[in-house]
């Protein structure tokens, strides 16, 4: 599935990774930033990189980055209320369907 989206959708998540991680958001952002503009000169996806080469822009990237690196591990960290993850949506969908024929009875 990861292959349906753009290289660098992700990105956000590797800048969430670093800042569970603890370094502060907005260096995390600079640093992400600073990595898929590296990335998009030198034609490389990010998942085409080596722990090495993550390490290259900080030290607290290790091995399960690449755990973070899939579209399924970016949505089920957004099971929310309101959020985009499947947990989420599912949910939504079936309090708007409870809603719907909540109102459907009231019309009748």
């Amino acid at each position: 599935m990861q292959n349906a989206i753009h290289p660098f959708s992700l990105a956000t998540d590797l800048a969430d990774y670093l800042t569970e991680k603890g370094l502060p958001f907005r260096e995390a952002h600079h640093i992400v930033g600073k990595l898929v503009r590296d990335c998009v000169e030198s034609n490389k996806n990010l998942s085409e990189l080596s722990p090495e080469e993550f390490q290259g822009y900080s030290n607290l990237f290790q091995e399960d980055i690449f755990d973070w690196l899939t579209i399924e591990h970016s949505l089920n960290r957004r099971n929310i209320l309101g959020g985009t993850g499947p947990k989420a949506v599912q949910t939504a969908i079936e309090k708007a369907k409870e809603l719907l024929n909540q109102i459907s009875e009231d019309a009748n």
